[in-house]
């Protein structure tokens, strides 16, 4: 450890633009560094975080985004905050400066409500068990929509439907469907209007039965031929649901010329029967209880095998 002193604030609109700068090798996405600094200023998802950096001498070496969330914890909604863009200046590594960073905005957040924590890493999950995050599924899987034989007719068929009017029957399924569970990611207004400003391109489609009754829906982000579920949310919990929902968004891909398609997926048998399941390398699901009175039991670190990829930060 050094000698020298962290100073740990909330980020001034100069430091935001220097702890930007500082994550260009990572996450560029092949952006000039001034056009990838505007980017994530711009970015509706990075505003809706708090930021916070750490400094040496005025200067910014250790950086994340901290964004309001809730959960729904056994019938009971929790305030809760997920970590982002967690980044240390290279020169500066090894320090224990973004553990300091973390431990002080998770006390931070404690104090305003903040319940529980999530983050996703793209690192050795093991860093980050070392400071009380608990590992959870992270899996994801894919297939070659040319290679399945056309669907049989089914009670079931999707329908594209504009999500910007029709959030509210969405949130609907979303709350049945994820909020029975002991833990999910739960979703007010205004978190439904931030979701549908990310990635508008995105298309959401809805699962209807053969009365035109809305039995589920799924949002699908295409990027060239690679498909990829985002988010989703069914009617109930049976299996044979599921297994209608995945074999209609196979059926879609495979009409819409798409070359690859899955996404996170759920551990879950509907999913196993369409695709082989791997564990994710990066953004791996991580929980963290920042109150004790809420432990994160087995049971709820499985089913954050549930959370979607458009919850991502």
């Amino acid at each position: 450890m050094t000698d020298q002193q962290l100073d740990i604030h909330e980020a001034s609109p100069n430091e935001l633009a220097a702890a930007h700068r500082n994550v260009f090798d990572v996450w560029s996405k092949g952006l000039p560094l001034d056009e990838h600094v505007a980017s994530r200023l711009a970015s509706p998802k990075h505003r809706l975080a708090t930021w916070y950096v750490g400094t040496l001498d005025s200067r910014v070496v250790v950086s994340l985004g901290c964004y309001p969330l809730q959960f729904k914890y056994r019938d009971q909604l929790v305030p809760g905050c997920s970590i982002g863009s967690v980044y240390t200046v290279k020169e500066c590594r090894g320090q224990g400066y973004a553990p300091q960073l973390l431990a002080w905005v998770e006390k931070r957040e404690h104090q305003r409500g903040a319940k529980i924590g999530l983050l996703y890493s793209d690192i050795d999950p093991t860093y980050y068990e070392r400071l009380g995050y608990l590992l959870c599924p992270s899996l994801e899987g894919w297939l070659d929509p040319r290679g399945v034989a056309p669907a049989m007719e089914q009670p079931y068929h999707l329908v594209e439907v504009n999500a910007r009017q029709r959030w509210p029957e969405l949130s609907r399924l979303y709350l049945k469907y994820h909020g029975a569970m002991p833990l999910s990611i739960a979703r007010d207004e205004a978190y439904w209007q931030a979701l549908l400003e990310r990635f508008p391109e995105e298309r959401f489609y809805a699962l209807s039965d053969r009365k035109g009754g809305w039995q589920g829906y799924v949002r699908i982000g295409l990027k060239g031929p690679q498909w990829r579920i985002t988010d989703y949310a069914l009617g109930d919990q049976s299996l044979e649901l599921a297994e209608a929902l995945y074999a209609a968004t196979v059926e879609l891909a495979r009409q819409g010329g798409a070359e690859q398609f899955g996404g996170w997926l759920p551990d879950h048998p509907s999913a196993l029967q369409f695709f082989e399941l791997h564990d994710r390398k990066t953004e791996i699901t991580m929980l963290k209880s920042l109150d004790a009175s809420l432990p994160l039991d087995a049971e709820m670190l499985e089913l954050a095998s549930r959370f979607c990829e458009i919850d991502h930060v």
